[in-house]
């Protein structure tokens, strides 16, 4: 019907004035404005009279591709992981949504396994992270100097301990380990890696340390769940552990004994019952200071090995290298060619031949000294035997020079004579 009045009004238009021009263009519009109302109210009773209708004009379209290169920028832009949530609020406003992102994150990381890849996404707590390839590492070393995270033994020790333990306390953690262990925590602490916890029930209301989101960063986990099981435990444990030393050493079982006991309620999640009884089973496990003191010196001969293919690199490149790292080098070669894989080891062995080759010139040495006494003494001993037999021969002739004087005839002398 709108139409058909619009249509007379079309004809009549020719022939009208100005003011019936201008109530025709009114009509006009208030004949659209119609049209829009039925066109609005025939969607009642449909199946999107549920639905409520979004203002999709202001939304800025950003096709796949484009949206791809933007994630990829955001994930190279920051060391640290980002979630999918923080990337949905760069995308706010737009037609991205968190399921796209998702399949753009897992389509770059299929992108990014390739082997001739130099970076990789990895998800770990808190999202996904851009990282370096570990098998570059020598090579980046060259260029970066940023200082490697590195952990001793004993820093290894606790933190396993508290991450299979935690919450946990310093006095307890110190029992398993049967020695201090705070300034450990705290280093540990410092690095970001060890965090506390509250305070525990216990007398004296001791601190609790757990492990933080960094913590799962460094070792490449998404959550506690995915801490290493027994099985693979096993196969990370050296050779040459045999049963002798695991019955010696402590085991990781009074690490877990009371693992139930101490783990509060609301403190995991409901898959941390799994840990738990993957804890338990640990019982064959050692905890013995050799294992670390054994990785420590494998890590330095893994060092010095490096650090002698990157002399030796630079050296054929005709690089400049400094004498002090070429005085190494022949040290290193000279240790190797010695059968030892440290220069430490070496130096070892052979401050130990030359305190061997120094005991006999030693003793020889004490021999001659014992042997000089010994004549020092004999020579004493017969000068004091002449010496005593000289002042006998003395005394002697003394004596009998007395004797004689009593045989000899009295003689008178002259005042006496004169007397008579």
């Amino acid at each position: 019907m709108n139409s058909e009045k619009l249509s007379s009004l079309e004809v009549s238009e020719e022939s009208s004035s100005v003011e019936d021009k201008e109530a025709l263009q009114r009509a006009k519009q208030m004949s659209f404005q119609s049209d829009d109302e039925n066109k609005a109210a025939n969607l009642e009773g449909t199946e999107l009279d549920e639905y409520e209708s979004v203002n999709i004009e202001d939304l800025e379209f950003v096709d796949d591709l484009r949206a791809e290169s933007i994630i990829e920028s955001i994930l190279f832009a920051t060391d640290k992981p980002v979630s999918v949530n923080s990337i949905k609020l760069v995308f706010k406003g737009t037609n991205i949504k968190g399921d796209k992102i998702r399949k753009i994150i897992n389509k770059l990381t299929l992108d990014y396994s390739s082997g001739q890849r130099g970076i990789y996404i990895e998800e770990v707590t808190g999202g996904y992270q851009l990282r370096t390839k570990l098998e570059n590492m020598n090579f980046l070393k060259r260029t970066l100097k940023a200082r490697p995270f590195k952990l001793s033994g004993p820093a290894l020790e606790v933190l396993a301990i508290v991450a299979y333990k935690q919450p946990v306390v310093k006095h307890e953690l110190d029992e398993i380990r049967g020695v201090e262990s705070g300034h450990l925590l705290r280093a540990l602490m410092e690095k970001g890696i060890v965090t506390f916890a509250g305070k525990s029930d216990l007398p004296g209301k001791p601190m609790q340390y757990i492990t933080t989101k960094k913590f799962l960063e460094i070792f490449g986990l998404r959550n506690l769940k995915e801490l290493p099981t027994l099985s693979q435990i096993d196969e990370l444990l050296p050779e040459g552990i045999n049963e002798d030393d695991e019955i010696k050493n402590s085991k990781l079982s009074s690490i877990t004994d009371s693992m139930s006991q101490s783990v509060g309620d609301g403190s995991y999640s409901q898959g941390e019952d799994e840990l738990i009884k993957i804890s338990e089973q640990l019982d064959d496990i050692s905890t013995s200071s050799d294992f670390f003191e054994q990785e420590k010196q494998r890590q330095k001969e893994k060092k010095e090995f490096e650090k002698a293919q990157n002399i030796r690199e630079a050296l054929e490149l005709g690089e400049a290298v400094p004498t002090r790292d070429k005085n190494w080098l022949i040290k290193y070669d000279e240790a190797l060619a010695a059968g030892y894989k440290t220069i430490e080891a070496y130096e070892s062995f052979k401050l130990e031949q030359k305190q061997q080759q120094m005991q006999p010139e030693q003793a020889l040495s004490e021999a001659d000294i014992a042997s000089a006494s010994e004549t020092v003494i004999e020579e004493s001993s017969e000068l004091n035997a002449h010496r005593a037999e000289e002042d006998y021969q003395s005394d002697a002739d003394s004596i009998d020079f007395e004797e004689k004087e009593d045989e000899l005839p009295y003689i008178a002398t002259d005042e006496e004579l004169e007397g008579l």
